[in-house]
């Protein structure tokens, strides 16, 4: 993903689909359909404590490709530094396995880096682009439904050593309905090339709590070729 806020799952770098498109997810499990909460909801305190104990994602994957998808998260509790300030750090390692893609599996490895409060400062893909946030994040103390934020810009490199650009990624997210104590943050990764031609728009969404836990509930993926991936 290239992320968000919640971390990057380098799905670019994974996947050189087929052609054709694909149908939609639900972000909701409420059978009514979704419900606008009241609540005010935590989420910088969740956001940090996701980060610090890691996860562990597993999603069917239908549109364009079936398959599977899944990602596992370490505890960013690792010190370091990154573009020469003190930094922590978590590995993360997603993969794919299709039955009607080609490549029919792949694996990619990613480290992404966060200040010490676990604000994220950028992220490095092994074998592929290297991640700098423009500025420093904007993840809000608390959120409400029908917020919009601009998170920022990831400046995105062909390698650590920032010789040659590689595009960027402009980060955002929207609360949306759930049910009366929940909401889905619905982070959205819009890619762009060298060119400035989009590339792709990926919609992460998490439902959170009213304690500020954060739970992955779908990956939706659309790339300008007409490639769509939907894992949940």
């Amino acid at each position: 993903m290239k992320l968000k806020i919640i971390a990057p799952i380098a799905i670019s770098l994974l996947l050189v689909a087929c052609g054709g498109g694909g149908g939609g997810g639900s972000s909701s499990s409420a059978n009514s359909g979704p419900v606008v909460s009241t609540n005010t909801f935590p989420l910088a305190s969740g956001y940090r404590s996701l980060v610090a104990a890691g996860q562990s994602v597993r999603f069917n994957s239908s549109g364009t490709c079936s398959g599977t998808f899944s990602s596992v998260s370490a505890p960013a509790n690792i010190s370091t530094t990154f573009e020469g300030q003190p930094a922590l750090s978590g590995s993360r390692v997603a993969s794919f396995s299709f039955t009607n893609c080609t490549p029919s599996s792949a694996v990619a490895t990613q480290t992404s880096y966060y200040d010490t409060n676990y604000i994220p400062k950028g992220f490095s893909i092994q074998g592929g682009d290297y991640g700098v946030y423009a500025r420093t994040p904007n993840i809000p103390t608390t959120v409400r439904v029908g917020d919009v934020v601009v998170v920022g810009t990831i400046n995105l490199y062909t390698s650590s050593a920032k010789n040659a650009s590689a595009g960027r990624i402009d980060s955002s997210f929207v609360i949306e309905p759930d049910t009366a104590t929940t909401a889905i943050v619905n982070v959205i990764d819009k890619t762009y090339n060298t060119s400035n031609v989009l590339t792709s728009t990926e919609q992460d969404r998490y439902r959170i709590q009213a304690n500020g836990a954060l739970t992955a509930i779908s990956y939706d993926i659309l790339y300008s070729n007409g490639t769509h991936l939907i894992l949940q």
